[in-house]
């Protein structure tokens, strides 16, 4: 198990990449043997979405706002440079998977709607129009992380001169302001075929970007608290287990709303608890880090925490490593497989009518849910190898090829100035104190010269 205090959030990307694909997988793919959702896992998948975008802001701090690699234009170009090179490639990749899905699975294409949508997500803007949304799929929320990359060094800049408090009162403004985003999306919006009336609130970049400012105020917090002398590492270790606790129970929720209402129901409830759990959230990701117990005397990092000690398993993390090729194309599998079974069962591989009715015609039953489950991990794994990883190295320019960990947003980089292996924030504070070393000398010498011309008086 990797010793990185930042590992457990490599493993809950995985868990959250695997959650959304299993909840999309029995809300659309499955033929469920019972009303309510099949299959738990430790999130409801729609919570999952929320903590992908609180995961982004995280260790986004560590890596380029305490080490100052933010701090200049040039800086700042080269990690918009760096997040556009890591994003893109499955971005627009899955994007033409989807535009051939359509016509292999639709009736009837109102080809009107797919170039206006196609067009729409090629420039990223169905994360501010949700009616564009169409084509795209799962593809709004990498749209909103790049608006987040853009905004990331001018906010971070400024949080690193605001104190503690400062920070905690920004992100009680920012919790009531989502809370607000979600009543006007309950008045002003109408239902429509996706979801309930808070579906605008759960994809619009405006309510999904204040999450990831709240990620990088939290990361900023837990820089200055984890190296407090005063921290108490055992009692957020305790906390986080008890919260990871608290989740799972909040997790119960979906399917038993779900055996007594509609689907729809069930949407509404999970995304109102999405809104209302985000300090939760913030509290439970914060002890991934401020559990940790480092020990003086040698490089291993120890934690008390259960619940990193899980995420740190090693399955998970390498599930973590390819996170975002998993949610990019398990919607291109699922599609695939239920039009292959439509095919050989009735002769048609057509599934929809059209953009307006994406209730599929043809369900797989329940047992087809493992290998369905094989084939989406075994074709992301080949594609993150093979056309991904590729893509990424040369777009950032890196040809000699060296692997970028942490399944996207929490990369391992090598700093200009420090040994592999010593932690950013410590060499940041050891480049200070080396800067500091000169203006000090003369100090000290001038003290041990007056001390000496008192000595002579004596």
């Amino acid at each position: 198990m990797s010793t990185d205090d930042l590992t457990a959030f490599i493993g809950l990307r995985g868990v959250c990449a695997f959650a959304i694909m299993l909840g999309h997988q029995t809300d659309m793919f499955i033929q469920s043997p019972v009303k309510g959702q099949p299959v738990l896992i430790g999130l409801e998948y729609l919570q999952a979405v929320s903590l992908f975008f609180l995961l982004s802001g995280i260790p986004l701090t560590r890596l380029y706002s305490t080490t100052g690699k933010v701090e200049t234009w040039a800086g700042s170009r080269k990690f918009w440079w760096k997040r556009f090179a890591r994003l893109a490639p499955m971005y627009y990749i899955t994007l033409a998977l989807n535009v051939g899905i359509c016509f292999l699975i639709m009736v009837n294409i109102d080809f009107t709607s797919l170039m206006e949508s196609t067009v729409g997500c090629a420039f990223m803007l169905q994360a501010w129009f949700p009616s564009l949304i169409n084509v795209g799929g799962v593809l709004w929320q990498i749209a909103v992380f790049m608006y987040g990359y853009l905004l990331f060094p001018f906010v971070s800049l400024r949080f690193q001169r605001w104190g503690v408090g400062a920070l905690m009162c920004c992100l009680c403004l920012l919790y009531l302001l989502s809370l607000g985003l979600l009543a006007c999306s309950m008045v002003f919006f109408p239902s429509d075929q996706w979801a309930g009336t808070m579906f605008v609130w759960h994809v619009h970049c405006l309510a999904r970007i204040l999450q990831v400012v709240c990620g990088m105020i939290v990361g900023e917090v837990i820089e200055r608290w984890r190296v407090a002398p005063n921290c108490h590492h055992k009692r957020w270790a305790w906390t986080t287990d008890f919260l990871s606790f608290i989740l799972l129970l909040t997790a119960l929720q979906a399917p038993l709303v779900q055996l007594y209402f509609e689907p729809d129901v069930r949407s509404e409830v999970s995304i109102v608890l999405e809104a209302l759990l985000l300090p939760v959230h913030l509290l439970w990701l914060a002890g991934f880090v401020l559990s940790f117990v480092p020990r003086e005397s040698e490089t291993i990092v120890r934690t008390e925490s259960w619940t990193c000690t899980v995420l740190s398993w090693g399955p998970l993390v390498a599930l973590g490593d390819i996170s975002l090729v998993i949610y990019c194309l398990h919607l291109v599998v699922f599609f695939l497989y239920n039009s292959f079974v439509a095919f050989l069962t009735t002769g048609d591989p057509r599934l929809v009518p059209g953009f307006d009715a994406w209730v599929l015609r043809v369900l797989v039953p329940w047992y087809h849910m493992p290998l369905q489950w094989v084939l989406v991990v075994g074709f992301s794994l080949g594609v993150s190898r093979g056309v991904e990883a590729p893509l990424r190295r040369w777009l950032s320019g890196d040809r000699k090829g060296k692997r970028e960990g942490g399944g996207g947003e929490i990369q391992r980089e090598e700093i200009p100035g420090r040994p592999s292996g010593v932690h950013p924030l410590n060499a940041f504070m050891t480049r200070e104190r080396e800067r500091a070393a000169p203006l000090e000398e003369p100090l000290i010498q001038r003290r041990d010269e007056g001390s000496e011309q008192g000595n002579k008086k004596v």
